[in-house]
């Protein structure tokens, strides 16, 4: 099977060898990968050109966010399945092969995501999400879904209350990994490029989603993202703002209309909220 593989890199020098190995590695499939660097000023490019010269490498001039960066490559690209990933994640051998075995076999999905461990093999909850909503993003956001799991909807933002081991159609997979056809991009639009980073995937899976496309996770397929190593983890107020950001973004896209204006302004004021609260961790961490 045939791929493009679309990676975004910013500082990612430690880890991009392991990503790139393990692309490398895969059984069953043929990969076409195309690289854009936003900019890195450590080693990233120089690994890039010097150990992998058939990844097609585009270089921009700065920090031009993560949905530019992959509308560059997936333009870039040929194939028909479009696999956005992370520079600082490891595929298992079977990993793609099972990814695209599904979409194969099921003709509604338009993209679908694998299960994702941490580095110590526990699972990442951000792969697989629910319906998004201003009360499911706030309780995500200020950790009272964690605080108080029995409240309404507080698992309903990472599908807390579904297996992790079993397949469930979703509302959204994470950007970490996600593969997609092309007929759908070409049919919904590339990403939203006003979202700079964080939000995007959600955001493309909505989209596909009201297209009529489904959206599935399958935990069949394993990968390892090494989360907060490089990428936008290196710029961690930039990144603060850009979560919030894109869920605000997200909810005049998607939601505003469904809410009276109240709602709007309250959900507006918790979003500053949240991100006073981030930036203020931020410092309290760098002190």
């Amino acid at each position: 099977m045939n791929f493009s593989i679309c990676i975004v890199t910013l500082n990612c020098a430690h880890v991009i060898r392991a990503c790139l190995d393990s692309i490398a590695a895969s059984e069953g499939v043929q990969a076409e990968i195309v690289i854009v660097d936003n900019a890195s000023v450590d080693d990233t490019v120089a690994i890039i050109e010097n150990g992998y010269p058939h990844v097609k490498l585009i270089r921009n001039l700065s920090n031009v966010g993560f949905s530019i960066a992959t509308n560059q490559g997936i333009c870039a690209s040929t194939h028909a399945l479009i696999l956005w990933l992370n520079p600082d994640t490891i595929l298992q051998t079977n990993s793609l092969a099972q990814l695209a075995q599904f979409l194969v076999n099921t003709p509604a999905a338009g993209i679908v995501g694998p299960k994702v461990l941490n580095e110590d093999g526990t699972f990442q909850p951000q792969c697989k999400r629910g319906k998004q909503t201003p009360l499911t993003a706030l309780m995500h956001l200020t950790g009272l879904g964690r605080l108080m799991p029995q409240l309404p909807g507080a698992s309903e933002y990472l599908l807390g209350h579904l297996s992790p081991d079993l397949p469930h159609q979703v509302t959204a997979v994470s950007g970490c990994c996600l593969l997609a056809r092309r007929v759908m991009a070409e049919q919904i639009g590339l990403l939203d490029e006003t979202i700079f980073g964080f939000g995007e995937d959600v955001d493309w899976c909505v989209r596909a989603a009201k297209a009529g496309w489904q959206v599935w996770y399958r935990p069949e397929s394993v990968i390892t993202h090494l989360k907060g190593q490089g990428g936008a983890h290196s710029q961690p107020y930039r990144k603060a703002w850009a979560l919030h950001q894109a869920m605000w973004i997200f909810y005049r896209k998607h939601l505003q209309t469904s809410y009276s204006p109240i709602i709007s302004v309250l959900f507006w004021l918790g979003l500053q909220a949240s991100l006073g609260l981030s930036y203020s961790r931020i410092w309290l961490k760098r002190r």
